[in-house]
């Protein structure tokens, strides 16, 4: 098994694209208002009936994009119409509540990455880049929805494998 993609629900799908695009530098590869047909096909994401089982809301609607970085990790962003999108208190999005709240991604130059963050206006947990045992080096910062993405530098090669 391997990873696919996360989906990350949002209230601004427009700043969410530009954290994603510009500062991350992934490539937009979809970005289009689901339902997009009335029944499966080829070029058909969602179809209304599938997207009221997934949301479990007569009438769903949502923004979508999805983005590709450049060694093929996918980010889903998804800004819901019907049910409307509601934020998650900052609190429940931190450690001590169930979930998944914390999204990690592997670079270079976490130093680079650390200061483009920054310069992007988006809130550190840390004031600086920490080292964890011998093994790397991080930073976690919260988008605008207060979501948390770790940015992540090895040092030498990973010592875990399946």
């Amino acid at each position: 098994m391997r990873f696919h993609h996360m989906a990350i629900f949002v209230t601004d799908i427009h700043a969410a694209t530009r954290l994603w695009r510009d500062v991350l530098g992934f490539k937009v590869i979809v970005d289009r208002t689901i339902p997009d047909g009335d029944e499966p096909g080829p070029e058909v994401y969602m179809y209304p009936r599938l997207l009221d089982d997934i949301f479990k809301v007569e009438g769903a609607r949502s923004k979508m994009v999805l983005l590709a970085s450049e060694d093929g990790a996918l980010i889903e962003l998804q800004q819901c119409e019907v049910p409307r999108i509601q934020k998650t208190p900052p609190e429940n999005l931190r450690y001590g509540h169930t979930g998944i709240h914390e999204l990690g991604l592997v670079v270079e130059d976490i130093d680079g990455w650390f200061d483009k963050v920054r310069a992007a206006g988006y809130q550190t947990q840390t004031e600086y880049v920490w080292t964890c045992a011998n093994i790397g080096r991080s930073f976690l910062f919260y988008d605008a929805d207060g979501n948390m993405i770790q940015l992540w530098e090895p040092i030498g090669a990973p010592t875990w494998k399946a």
